[in-house]
């Protein structure tokens, strides 16, 4: 056996649980963009650095790449005011989308 070969199935229970660790994490999101506040679209692009940097290493790059470019649109937008809310929204819908779809090939 490769050590290659030897660090899938480790792999596999990290992916296992960072998916059921996406459940929460996107209710929570969600529970935070019901009541929209500068600490709530902080708190949410908190969460989505976490997923981002976490999902690429898992294997799960459209999720990650989703949660980067969602991440990048809050702080520009908490930052600058460049960015339109409804463009967060709208990412942070992508996001969802994205992770629901994932979750329900996994189940």
């Amino acid at each position: 056996m490769t050590a290659q070969a030897a660090l899938i199935p480790g792999l596999e229970r990290i992916r296992a649980r960072f998916l059921d660790m996406l459940v929460d994490r996107l209710t929570e999101i969600e529970t935070l963009c019901e009541e929209p506040s500068t600490d709530s679209l902080r708190q949410s692009q908190q969460i989505l650095h976490k997923i981002a940097g976490s999902a690429g290493t898992l294997g799960l790059q459209d999720l990650g790449e989703t949660a980067r470019v969602c991440e990048t649109r809050i702080i520009e937008f908490l930052d600058t005011g460049n960015m339109e809310l409804s463009q967060v929204y709208q990412s942070l819908g992508d996001f969802a989308e994205i992770a629901e779809d994932l979750l329900t090939e996994d189940s």
